[in-house]
């Protein structure tokens, strides 16, 4: 271990203060290997001056341990043991490896106790074992994990399961530890090249204990010998760096949603995007050399180059092309290499040339990243926006005035272009509260105040502190999430509602055809009926490369699409051209169908007609149960879609084989009429997301109700606080009841007008 192994206890105590009061307690556990970290850390760098006083500092270490009982059963004493004889003979790698085991044993103990306590429930004394625990290395861009945090606390307070805890306990500290595992590969190969062997010898036995608390999940990922393997090569390090970065490439322990992997991958390209905007502030041309103006501008750029090449870690892995991944990833640590401190001691990077290669990096980026994973994403442009702030309150420290106005600028900008919009949508209050505090304010002063009348920098903490509650205030509302459940359910309702309703089409058709030399005749039909089951799916995959194609476009794209959805939904709901609809239809149908079976035409023509009407029949029904589901993916994702749908599929099929196979006489009008109201509650749930993304984007008016509407509602049901959304959905299903109840109308009308015709002859 080195300096820098004694400097990680910073970010460490200050996750445990971070942690809050609901885990004081956990001080028992997080103190003694705390210090036994330090110890080690000070014994480091005593051993080449002093080898008794660092073995001294390795038992003092050893008595650290020894204040967790849980240790003592575990490697890390032994670990301890090697490293007070590495002191004694004055060797400092040795040392150096040594504990770096002991305190990678200490987080395999932490972690195996901290699953035991949940499984047996005792919330307690998890939470005590959670704070022993490393975390991903902090940037201004990257805030604290604390997922399982959050998880016991929510498991204390009966929020959640066991099991759901346990769940986002892997997550989170699985992610950490690869994260550290990817970082010490990373120090490993900088000291082999500057002939550090102390530094050398702790990243390989960090990347070793690193692995073991993954090596589960790799080997459930991979199979038992690729872990074996890959154990054997980290032995083998340094020599088999290359081979076992390979072998890591495409593995992630704690896999990200489909909402992470977007908000990372938008991220690559914002923050990305950003660094040759500070850069330039910052740099100017001196005739033919380039020169540092503003240090803060630089240190902004180098900033969100960070935040870039995190995001990029975090999905690199998952990307569908590794090559251009591996490519990507080069590329901008090779930036990042250009613009360190260092480098820049020796030569400054003019601003257009930095412009040319960020350039060339979005278009790999581009090309790297699906388009649906970068669509438009409110966190990230709220990450943007917080270290901007955080960049006013730098500045102005440093009594940079005018970087500290450009900075508060810079966050307005991007503040007003999409996410004051949103938020303008539901909470107006929040709005005008978030302005003053960017703009005038007075309780606390707003930022362009007092960097007006230059205020303290106590002034300016306050204020910070206030945006930070009203950002996170800001994340709660933003986006249009709907629950996965909810999306389920309604496409389950969708897919049974058509596809009963291409079920009885084809009952229709088939029903003369049961009898002497007309069953032949059934097979076409049915390999008609067939065709068209293919042609859906097909028309599903083209539609979702499509929209995938289009994915920047976010939320534009699903309003679009859900218009068009409700357009068609309204047009097959209607009652009243529902029934001359199906009336007609089946008569065209059934016309077509007599014509070819009694017609004297040949066999083949006969058989491919039979069989083009059996396709077209239901095809219809797949196109439009393909159009509804696509706007159910753009609000939700694939994953609950295709969930529903198999549930609708399920049903379908279960009611086709009552009707083809036993013949069985259900109430089809019945289920038509009672799948229809279900439908139309579809319908209305789809009006209400879809008039509040077209408010998000900007396309509807915004006035706001009188009252507060609780967030399920808009989760479960579409209900939002805006008198545009509640009209319209009531305007909706007005449309279809009224238009049942005018079909109605009409049609006792037409059966007055033929009885009275009756009567006067």
């Amino acid at each position: 271990m080195n300096r820098r192994a004694a400097g990680r206890a910073g970010p460490f105590l200050l996750a445990l203060l971070a942690l809050g009061g609901w885990t004081a307690r956990a001080a028992d556990h997080a103190t003694p290997a705390e210090a036994m970290r330090s110890r080690l850390a000070e014994a480091t760098l005593e051993v080449s001056f002093d080898p008794p006083a660092a073995a001294q500092l390795v038992r003092e270490a050893r008595r650290a341990s020894g204040a967790v009982p849980a240790l003592n059963g575990s490697q890390v004493p032994a670990a301890l043991a090697r490293a007070e004889q590495a002191a004694r003979r004055g060797d400092a790698p040795a040392l150096a490896a040594a504990g770096a085991q002991a305190w990678t044993a200490l987080l395999r103990e932490s972690y195996t106790q901290l699953e035991r306590s949940l499984a047996a429930g005792d919330v307690r004394a998890a939470s005590d074992w959670l704070v022993v625990r490393e975390y991903r290395s902090a940037s201004p861009l990257s805030r604290l994990n604390a997922d399982a945090t959050t998880a016991l606390q929510d498991l204390s307070a009966g929020k959640i399961t066991a099991r759901q805890a346990l769940s986002a306990v892997h997550s989170d500290l699985l992610d950490a530890y690869q994260s550290r595992l990817n970082d010490a590969l990373r120090e490993l190969r900088v000291a082999q090249e500057r002939s550090f062997t102390t530094l050398s010898a702790e990243n390989k036995a960090l990347a070793q204990g690193y692995f073991r608390l993954l090596e589960a999940p790799y080997a459930a990922q991979r199979g038992p010998q690729a872990a074996r393997q890959m154990t054997a090569q980290l032995a083998a390090l340094p020599a088999s760096l290359p081979a076992v970065q390979a072998a890591l490439e495409g593995f992630r322990a704690a896999p990200l949603s489909e909402l992470e992997r977007n908000g990372r991958s938008a991220q690559v390209v914002r923050f990305l995007s950003l660094v040759p905007v500070e850069y330039a502030r910052g740099v100017n041309m001196n005739g033919p050399h380039a020169v540092v103006t503003h240090e803060v501008e630089v240190n902004e750029a180098r900033t969100f180059h960070a935040g870039a090449v995190s995001a990029l870690s975090d999905i690199a892995p998952l990307l569908p092309d590794q090559a251009r991944a591996r490519q990507l990833t080069a590329a901008l640590h090779a930036l990042g290499g250009q613009l360190s401190p260092q480098a820049m001691k020796r030569s400054v990077l003019p601003p257009d040339g930095l412009q040319r290669q960020v350039q060339t990096l979005l278009a790999d980026a581009n090309a790297a990243i699906p388009a649906d994973w970068r669509r438009t994403d409110a966190n990230a442009d709220l990450d943007v926006i917080r270290t901007q702030l955080d960049a006013v309150v730098a500045a102005a420290q440093d009594g940079e005035w005018t970087a500290a106005e450009t900075a508060r600028l810079d966050a307005y900008a991007l503040l007003e272009s999409g996410t004051e919009a949103r938020i303008a949508v539901f909470n107006p209050d929040l709005k005008v509260r978030l302005e003053d505090l960017l703009w005038n304010g007075t309780r606390p002063r707003g930022l362009a105040a007092l960097i007006r009348e230059q205020a303290t920098p106590d002034d300016f903490s306050a204020t910070r502190a206030a945006l930070q509650l009203t950002l996170a205030d800001v994340g709660k509302i933003l986006g249009t999430d709907v629950a996965p459940t909810a999306v389920a359910t309604n496409a389950g309702i969708i897919v049974f509602r058509e596809g009963l309703e291409a079920v009885l089409i084809l009952a229709a058709l088939m029903g003369s055809l049961r009898k002497g030399p007309l069953v032949r005749l059934r097979r076409p039909m049915w390999l008609g009926a067939a065709g068209a089951g293919v042609a859906t799916v097909l028309t599903w995959l083209a539609l979702q490369q499509t929209l995938s194609l289009l994915g920047r476009y976010g939320e534009k794209l699903e309003a679009v699409v859900s218009v068009i959805a409700i357009g068609v939904l309204l047009l097959i709901m209607n009652w009243f051209f529902h029934q001359v609809y199906w009336t007609d239809r089946m008569a065209a149908f059934q016309k077509h169908k007599h014509e070819l079976t009694h017609a004297p035409a040949a066999w083949k023509a006969q058989w491919w007609g039979l069989a083009v009407l059996g396709f077209t029949s239901i095809y219809r029904e797949g196109f439009e149960t393909v159009l509804f589901l696509q706007s159910l993916v753009l609000q939700a994702g694939v994953t609950p879609v295709l969930s529903g749908t198999a549930a609708g599929l399920a049903a379908v099929t279960g009611v086709g084989a009552l009707v083809f196979t036993w013949q069985a006489k259900l109430p089809m009008k019945k289920l038509l009429i009672w799948t229809g109201v279900l439908i139309a509650a579809v319908l209305g749930v789809m009006v209400g997301n879809t008039v509040h993304t077209l408010q998000l984007v900007g396309w509807l008016p915004v006035h706001p109700l009188p009252l507060t509407v609780p967030a399920w509602l808009g989760l479960w049901l579409g209900l939002h606080a805006t008198w545009e959304g509640a009209l319209l959905q009531v305007g909706a299903l007005v449309a279809v009841i009224g238009s049942f109840y005018l079909a109605e109308g009409l049609k006792e009308r037409e059966l007055r007008r033929r009885r009275q015709g009756a009567a006067l002859s």
